[in-house]
């Protein structure tokens, strides 16, 4: 009995949202939600004081909300593969001695996340010059900039290009501001084909996760950040330089693995080479970039390495689940507004909020869990817009139906407030009438 109580009152429910699935105008309003979003979306929007707002839209990300609100990436154990080095404040000549002191417990790649531009200290220089020369397991960072005149892409001239056996472009998407979300592989510069920083660490460690990366064949790829600062291995220059060469512990957090040697801090107050990242604690409006640009590379090279790619669903995907989720919720609004108006607005607003978040959660759920990332905004976007847009439409079909005699579930049709208002208007004007004629006729 209880099975049958359940299934009459789901029936009953199910009901009220599709009783005006099938309507013409269930269909027609909806399409006119899409409609008034692609007008939005072409009309220029240039006033100063708005820009902080569109900065701030753009930039914000509903998955953002799983790396800081559900503590994503909290729990990980450490990348035993990647080491981190954390150069401080030191000057050419001690960044050669750490990488020498580094390359003598044998690593498979040293990585240096460091620009070097100029000329400084004759005496350091040739020291720094020489360590490149002989190290032949280092990769360098390059920058990439654009030169608007010619409109093509360039590398900024590094004081020691010269003699650098192997380099990768650094540059992260979003480098001046926002969050860094996405990050390029590969990019060609004069037809030239060249790997980002992370990608060529990962061709000299891991051949085989190199090809899969080549033969995927993205332009961009969206960051799957895994780990935090915390949850990387991050030792102090100092105590890699104190170490003897024969220390047993230098060699298991050294030997044959990852060392990315670049400027690492876990003061909020420092912001030197950090980066907004969606593990920052505010996930809207944020303030201070919490993530040290070296790990950012490092999340990327566990992604490769792991295989964890996040796949964005195509767009057309997002538009078409906005589609269903739209008509389904225009039927319901529909319903209440033809049939029980005085409680439109309180099932509509219920309505709204409760989508918003179930479907706002189910996005983060399916990229946390399946590394699937589907945009929900658009489906948002229309569930806000959905209630606005039936008055539009009515008074609209209701002209139709006046002029052209357009057959509509609209026009013809009073709410209970404005019918009873209607009545009370109709019985004042006929007692006005039997009063006039009353006193025309004494």
């Amino acid at each position: 009995m209880l099975h049958k109580h359940i299934a009459r009152h789901t029936k009953k429910y199910v009901s009220h949202i599709t009783k005006y699935l099938y309507e013409r105008d269930t269909l027609f309003a909806t399409i006119s939600v899409f409609v008034f979003l692609i007008l939005l979306g072409m009309i220029p929007i240039n006033f100063y004081v708005l820009n902080p707002m569109k900065l701030a839209l753009k930039d914000f990300d509903f998955n953002d909300i799983a790396y800081a609100k559900l503590g994503k990436g909290e729990d990980v154990a450490p990348d035993s593969r990647i080491t981190i080095v954390n150069i401080g404040q030191l000057n050419r000549g001690g960044i050669a001695e750490l990488i020498e002191k580094v390359n003598s417990y044998k690593p498979k790649v040293i990585g240096l996340d460091v620009f070097f531009e100029g000329e400084r200290d004759p005496e350091q220089d040739s020291l720094l010059r020489s360590v490149f020369l002989k190290t032949k397991n280092l990769i360098v960072v390059s920058r990439e900039a654009y030169d608007k005149e010619k409109h093509r892409f360039f590398f900024v001239p590094d004081h020691f290009d010269s003699v650098y056996h192997h380099r990768g472009f650094a540059n992260l998407d979003a480098d001046t501001v926002g969050t860094v979300r996405l990050s390029s592989p590969f990019d060609k510069i004069d037809n030239i084909k060249y790997p980002h920083f992370t990608s060529a660490l990962v061709r000299m460690f891991n051949d085989s996760a190199y090809r899969k990366l080549e033969a995927r064949h993205k332009k961009n790829e969206i960051i799957n950040y895994s780990r935090r600062t915390t949850n990387y291995w991050v030792l102090e220059s100092d105590s890699v330089m104190l170490e003897s060469d024969s220390s047993k512990r230098m060699k298991y957090w050294i030997e044959n693995k990852i060392v990315l040697l670049g400027y690492v801090s876990t003061n909020a107050d420092d912001i030197a080479d950090k980066k907004f990242t969606p593990m920052n604690a505010e996930f809207a409006g944020k303030a201070k970039p919490d993530m040290s640009g070296v790990i950012v590379h490092a999340n990327i090279i566990s992604m490769v390495l792991d295989g964890k790619y996040i796949k964005k669903m195509p767009k057309w995907t997002a538009w078409v689940v906005a589609i269903i989720i739209g008509w389904i919720h225009m039927s319901l609004f529909i319903r209440y507004y033809l049939e029980s108006h005085i409680w439109f607005h309180l099932v509509a607003k219920l309505a709204q909020v409760f989508s918003v978040l179930f479907f706002a959660y189910l996005g983060m759920f399916i990229y946390d869990q399946f590394r699937v990332k589907l945009e929900m905004k658009y489906s948002l976007y229309v569930i806000a817009l959905a209630v606005d847009v039936i008055y539009f439409y009515e008074a609209f079909v209701t002209w139709l139906h006046r002029k052209f005699g357009y057959q509509t579930i609209f026009g013809h049709h009073h709410h209970p407030a404005e019918h009873e208002t209607h009545l009370k208007k109709e019985h004042n004007t006929n007692e006005l009438k039997h009063e006039t004629t009353t006193h025309e006729h004494h």
